[in-house]
């Protein structure tokens, strides 16, 4: 298997485990990747369609049915007032707990099939491949 066949497969089995672990009825898979992606100061429109590697218009439907879900809202940024920033509402922020909490039990169930020496080779290996990631996006 090379690198690309591998990275196809990796992200096919993460998105798998993600969406059956986490997305219910009311909350799908792309909603919850833009709510784990809002910081508590809020995010600029444009930062979360970069982060989220989606198109404007995308993300932009995106964001109007989680408003309309009262979970975010949309400001003016105070920086620059063409620019639109995203912010969690109180629901959205219970919301965001619900999910790390969630992908924290996803977290420890890896944890449990390793031993402590396998532990910190994986995830200092993993650290080093998003690293990796990061970096390839920077290039661009």
């Amino acid at each position: 298997m090379n690198y690309g066949e591998f990275l196809s497969s990796f992200l096919i089995d993460l998105q798998r485990l993600f969406r059956m672990e986490l997305s219910t009825s009311d909350l799908t898979y792309s909603q919850i990747l833009a709510i784990i992606s809002i910081p508590d100061n809020g995010i600029e429109m444009s930062e979360l369609s970069f982060v989220l590697g989606l198109d404007n218009s995308t993300v932009t439907r995106l964001v109007i049915r989680l408003e309309n879900k009262l979970w975010v809202e949309r400001k003016k940024s105070r920086r620059d007032q063409r620019a639109v920033k995203v912010f969690l509402t109180n629901k959205g922020v219970n919301i965001q707990q619900i999910i790390e909490k969630k992908i924290d039990n996803i977290g420890e169930k890896f944890n449990l099939e390793f031993n402590e020496k396998d532990k910190e080779t994986l995830f200092n290996s993993l650290l080093s491949f998003q690293w990796t990631l990061k970096k390839l996006f920077l290039k661009k």
